[in-house]
This record gives C-alpha cells, structure tokens and sequence, in this order.
C-alpha cells in the first residue's frame, strides 16, 4: 500500500513539475499589432435632428459615409499610415472639416500608443455666422513623430461666403 501511494505522489509531483517547466519555458505571446486608429464623437446641432446629417470620410481618395446614431455618436476606423479627411454637412449649418493624420501612431513605448480617440463636433447655424464660413479644415489631429502622441491644432478662421459660385459648362 505504502509502495501504491509513493508512485502516486511521484506522478502527481512529477506532473506538477513538467506543467511548471512548460509554463515557463514558452514565451509569452506577444499584443496582436492595431492596425487601425478609432475616432468616437459626439456631433451637436442646434435642432438636435441627426436625420439629415451627413459625415463623409475621404481617405486615399475614396470616399465613404458613416452612420450618425440619433443621439449624435459616430465611430470612425481608419488605418495606420495614412490622412483623413472628415467632412461633416447639415443643411442650414456651417460644413466642418478635420484632417486626421494617422502616420506614426505606432510610435512610441509598447503600451503607450493611443489608437482609440474621442472627440466632440459641435455645427454652427449659418444664420448665426453673418455671411461667413470656414476658411479651411477646423481641426487636425495627428501623431508626434517618434513618441506617437496625440497633437491636435484648431483654426476656426472665418471668411465671407461666396455669394456667387463659379459657372460650370
């Protein structure tokens, strides 16, 4: 009996030691590389209507156009190592442009990179901005060479709106 439970706890200790040796002997499996950086916003309106908003996505020139949820959310996934363009359009409303610039968001320490940002869209009544528009894109996002940090410009600028549009033929 005594020979019995000897063998039994050879096995048992002997198990134990080869699942400790295997455990520790793999390497640990590395993070599956993000590919994709992920913009979530929040789009406000003064009428708080998001039936006929539009938000058009330009990335390598082709063109795409994302759901608005009817609270104003929206989520854009766009790929690393390229530029964006959002373009956000409702009638009776200021468009707003935003240049995202995807290129090194993959820099930086392991664990530090941000690929999942915020942010917030807020669109202006054209009867409010007396005659005037947007003189370019409102803001850039973009990441710090090197360090892989978010930098992000505004320029609000205003110029008078075109009254009479060029004629094509």
């Amino acid at each position: 009996m005594a020979t019995h439970e000897h063998i039994i706890r050879s096995i048992g200790l002997s198990a134990t030691l080869l699942l400790f040796c295997t455990t520790k002997a793999t390497p640990p499996v590395p993070p599956i590389a993000q590919e994709t950086v992920i913009l979530t916003g929040w789009l406000h309106v003064e009428d708080l209507s998001m039936k006929d908003v539009q938000l058009e996505v330009v990335v390598n020139g082709s063109s795409r156009f994302n759901a608005i949820s009817e609270t104003g959310r929206f989520v854009v996934e766009l790929p690393t190592d390229t530029k964006a363009l959002l373009r956000f359009e409702k009638p009776g409303h200021l468009t707003k442009e935003v240049i995202v610039d995807t290129h090194n968001s993959k820099d930086g320490e392991v664990g530090q990179h941000t690929r999942r940002l915020k942010l917030a869209v807020i669109m202006q009544l054209e009867k409010h901005m007396g005659g005037q528009t947007y003189a370019g894109p409102v803001g850039a996002i973009a990441f710090d060479e090197g360090g892989g940090c978010v930098a992000i410009t505004h320029d609000r600028a205003l110029v008078p709106t075109r009254r009479q549009k060029p004629m094509e033929f």
